[in-house]
């Protein structure tokens, strides 16, 4: 191989690798909003910052769970009264705080169908007991008045689920 071929050899190996790397260190595409969904980035940096300290709130609730065998009445964030409604396999906790209803729907799993617990993600959580919950948070405007039945599919009765890492 003469010089010049060699030399163009190696310039196409390295664009092939370049286009290689790229390919692999670029973001996965993000997931489409399903209709009821909107992003938490979306929200005032007030309200973000309250959807973390839910997001937090969460973890304090699911060690307690995990703990007792049964959902604590707690506030989830240190600045609202919480509600505590449970249901079949629906758990959920509501407040009202920074001009919005907030809630939290825990959904346990059917004790009659054994399956494999999911990947923890931001909606399936693991408890330490090994009981595998299905967790979103939903908002909806404060002049909405309080759910009075346990809500398994909150979108049904007007809320918007709140989501981090998706696409708007």
């Amino acid at each position: 191989m003469n010089r010049a071929s060699m030399l163009w050899l190696a310039v196409a190996l390295t664009v092939f690798g370049a286009a290689l790397a790229f390919k692999h260190l670029r973001p996965a595409p993000a997931q489409p909003l399903l209709a009821w969904q909107r992003p938490v980035s979306e929200l005032d940096p007030a309200q973000q910052a309250r959807w973390h300290r839910v997001r937090e709130g969460i973890g304090a609730a699911e060690a307690l769970r995990a703990e007792t065998g049964a959902w604590p009445a707690m506030d989830l964030t240190g600045d609202a009264r919480w509600s505590l409604r449970t249901g079949g396999l629906a758990v959920n906790y509501e407040a009202e705080a920074g001009g919005l209803r907030w809630l939290v729907l825990f959904l346990e799993p059917d004790p009659r169908v054994k399956e494999p617990a999911p990947p923890d993600d931001d909606e399936h959580h693991t408890l330490a007991d090994g009981t595998a919950l299905h967790v979103t948070v939903w908002t909806r405007s404060a002049s909405e008045p309080p759910g009075e039945v346990v809500s398994a599919f909150p979108a049904a009765d007007g809320w918007v689920e709140r989501v981090a890492r998706r696409a708007e």
